[in-house]
């Protein structure tokens, strides 16, 4: 609950704080682990108790949030991970133990200042003016079942663990020729040489023996498996579509309007279009002469008469703004300082000098112009309509669900309860438990409800599904099935002649691969075997247009230069369909220094983070190894009998 909360927190202690329930598994068992059973503590850390209440509580949050962050998780199939699950709950909080303790024991505290701080940070605590709001406070932890004196604790125990981890980590420390060590490794390139030896060569029509396909059919029996299917009627209820906006008068959107004005406040802003010649802050003076150059030329071309758009596209970078140079609206402290002095001190319709940023040199033209206000009720009238239908829909949202479930469960035909709500019945179709959940949005339980039921059965609850709520009945269940022999002999005897070809493809890859020698190519090689050249292949990239094959990739950035790779590879091309192929390493192409600028921050960053949460995993297996960990109630940790 917490996490969700403060979504928005992206500090790297808070990240780091976090991510470290990913060690349960590493130190499982590390300590001194008991068993007895005190029925109201689970466990003792250094004598400190976890109480039962507390364990539940934490299982049923990391119950919940697998069942959201995995769809087509059933609760049965969670039910038979519920040992190992029960396990990584009681290892995160023992964890949080271990510290809380450290925290206290360095002498680490949060002062109601700071706590106060992080609480009004935090954006769903917050109106549309940015400022802490009390009510959306109490409103927003209510729906997350906590008490104020329960969030700011677990506010505060985070924010100690921030500081615990900031200070843990302070230490990491990186050569300074690390991250250009990496950048040289990542973006190293192969020129490479190859031959393809296309199975399509090889396919005969010679008749797959009857034997050979039954044999087949029988050991793949689980590729023609179809899973249960359900066809399924239902309502889907929408709050913002049980009232109809057009029956909203004139009258009462003014009033609402009125009383909701702050929320149409808009800032001071410009639409701007620019056109940008990249340079980076500490270029050399030669770059620098050479990008005012060109910023100069494009001005001379719009000088000319050329409209500004067709400029732009002509010398923008595909991510330097969108069609035409565009870039939207922007309000003040949203852009670069130079940018934006520059460009609120235009008026539209106007294009400044070149302006000289953090990314380069810029040619900004102002479209339009808004000063800080309330925009019109005129402006917004859809708006607010749309706003009171939402809310409108939902203060009637239970009471209409509530009719069309007893609807449901009496067997009134489901078109005509929709329709007294001015809603649509639908049909599915025969979908599986996945295409359930993926094409109609429903909730992974609810999905796995609707299998269980019975044909002609009506479901007596409204469903959760991603758009709003169903209201569903099981129109008939299709249960799992095998597709019969005959209805796949023909992709059988496909797949068959397909690998036979291929196998006789490798097999002539590799005749030919005992020909091929090492160093230079021998001249008329090049027509004798049909090589080809890529000029450049990326790591983890793919080579030529064959699809991606991480074996090959991995062999072509091992292998020496001006070297074949000693075995074939079976391959497949949307183009040359499947084959066999044989790759040899022309030369090595090394990272391209003028690129270096562009990633020196992230790969130092990405750097001393590695370091960082090397230092924390390191202090993390000190804490587990100096603890006295008691294991009180292991049939509650591992759901017996639950």
């Amino acid at each position: 609950m917490l996490d969700s909360i403060r979504s928005n927190a992206q500090s790297f202690g808070v990240k780091l704080a976090f991510g470290l329930i990913i060690l349960v598994f590493v130190f499982w068992g590390v300590g001194s682990f008991t068993d007895s059973s005190p029925a109201n503590i689970v466990a003792k850390v250094n004598g400190e108790p976890i109480l039962a209440q507390q364990f539940e509580m934490a299982y049923q949050n990391a119950e919940e949030s697998l069942l959201r962050r995995t769809p087509g998780l059933t609760r049965e199939m969670l039910n038979e991970q519920k040992k190992t699950l029960g396990r990584e709950v009681l290892q995160s909080l023992i964890q949080q133990s271990l510290l809380r303790q450290e925290a206290a024991r360095l002498g680490f505290s949060v002062s109601p200042m700071e706590l106060r701080q992080a609480v009004e940070q935090i954006k769903a605590f917050q109106n549309d003016q940015g400022k802490f709001d009390a009510q959306a406070y109490k409103r927003v932890l209510e729906a997350q079942r906590m008490t104020p004196a329960q969030f700011e604790k677990d506010m505060s125990e985070q924010i100690l663990r921030e500081k615990l981890f900031t200070a843990v980590s302070a230490p990491a420390w990186v050569a300074p020729d690390e991250a250009r060590k990496l950048y040289n490794f990542l973006r190293e390139r192969r020129a490479v040489d190859y031959i393809f030896v296309p199975a399509a060569d090889f396919r005969s029509e010679a008749a797959i023996p009857e034997a050979e396909v039954n044999k087949y059919y029988e050991e793949h029996r689980q590729s023609f498996a179809v899973p249960q299917r359900a066809d399924i009627s239902y309502i889907l209820v929408q709050p913002e579509k049980l009232v109809k906006t057009e029956s909203i008068s004139v009258a009462e959107a003014r009033r609402w309007y009125e009383d909701n004005k702050k929320r149409f406040t808009v800032n001071e802003a410009v639409k701007a279009s620019h056109i940008l010649v990249p340079l980076v802050e500490n270029a050399s003076p030669e770059e620098e002469k050479k990008a005012r150059e060109r910023i100069a030329a494009i001005q001379k071309e719009l000088n000319s008469g050329k409209s500004f758009a067709a400029v732009a596209d002509a010398h923008n970078d595909p991510n330097a703004a969108g069609s035409g140079g565009e870039l939207g609206w922007i309000e003040r402290g949203k852009t670069v300082k130079p940018f934006e002095d520059t460009a609120f001190s235009l008026q539209a319709g106007q294009i400044s000098e070149p302006v000289r940023s953090f990314f380069g040199f810029h040619l900004i033209k102002i479209d339009d112009k808004r000063a800080n206000g309330i925009r019109a009720f005129e402006d917004v009238q859809s708006e607010v309509r749309t706003a009171m239908a939402e809310e409108m829909g939902n203060e009637k949202l239970q009471d209409v669900l509530d009719t069309l479930i007893a609807d449901n469960i009496l067997g009134k035909p489901l078109s005509e309860s929709a329709a007294a709500h001015g809603l649509e019945a639908r049909q599915s179709g025969l979908l599986t438990q996945d295409e359930l959940v993926q094409k109609l949005g429903l909730k992974p339980d609810g999905a796995a409800a609707l299998m269980e039921a019975g044909d002609k059965m009506p479901v007596d609850t409204a469903l959760e599904c991603t758009d709003g709520y169903m209201i569903v009945r099981v129109s008939s269940v299709k249960p799992a099935s095998t597709r019969p022999l005959e209805d796949v002999r023909a992709d059988i005897i496909s797949r068959l002649s397909s690998d036979r070809a291929l196998k006789s493809a490798m097999e002539k890859a590799d005749t030919i691969r005992k020909e091929l020698q090492d160093g230079p190519l021998p001249e008329g090689s090049i027509a004798k075997w049909g090589i080809r050249s890529v000029p450049s292949v990326e790591r983890g990239g793919i080579l030529a247009d064959f699809e991606p094959e991480n074996s090959l990739n991995r062999a072509i950035f091992t292998a020496k230069p001006a070297t074949w790779l000693p075995v074939a590879y079976a391959v497949n091309s949307a183009k040359t369909g499947e084959g066999a192929l044989l790759c040899r390493i022309a030369s090595v192409l090394p990272a391209d220094d003028e690129q270096w600028k562009s990633f020196e921050e992230i790969l130092n960053n990405a750097a001393r983070t590695e370091r960082a949460e090397g230092l924390s995993r390191l202090f993390m297996q000190e804490l587990f190894s100096r603890a006295k960990v008691e294991v009180l109630n292991m049939a509650q940790v591992e759901r017996v009998n639950m």
